[in-house]
């Protein structure tokens, strides 16, 4: 996220692999279209990374 580079502190935020979301869900797509879905309702898993800024404490603090 571009803009939390102006907050101070600089704001932490969840990076998210949209291509390999689109890229599951047309596969999800396709298998219910084509009758091969098990499950009307699979549950995609896809791992985001935090991305962590600068800490928003006092300093010296742990």
């Amino acid at each position: 996220m571009a803009e939390s580079t102006c907050f101070t502190p600089p704001l932490a935020s969840v990076r998210e692999d949209f291509g390999e979301l689109g890229r599951r869900a047309l596969e999800t797509a396709r298998r219910g279209v084509g009758g091969r879905c098990a499950h009307p309702h699979p549950h995609l898993l896809i791992s985001p990374e935090m991305v962590l800024r600068r800490r928003a404490g006092p300093e010296g603090r742990s």
